[in-house]
């Protein structure tokens, strides 16, 4: 199980799986053009809450047995007026 990163695009393709503890699908489209399915349980509330359409994010993880790209680490960009407003 080798981390690496991963940059791109949050695709609007939103579920939760699970409420305890809370499991998080998303999709990412990658800035190659590849969708990645990716999976995260630490700290998915707060990325449930900064998750808005086609905003870049910063990942870091791992891919699982089935593909998936498992998040430990993620950064949403959003701009400071964003942030205030």
């Amino acid at each position: 199980m080798t981390n690496q990163a991963l940059s791109g695009y949050y695709d609007n393709q939103l579920k939760i799986l699970k409420y305890d503890p809370f499991l998080l699908y998303l999709r990412v489209k990658t800035v190659d053009g590849q969708l990645v399915n990716c999976l995260i349980v630490k700290h998915a509330l707060t990325l449930f809450y900064q998750l808005k359409p086609d905003l870049p994010l910063a990942l870091y993880g791992h891919y699982n047995q089935r593909h998936q790209f498992v998040i430990t680490k993620f950064m949403v960009r959003v701009s400071a007026a964003e942030l205030a407003g």
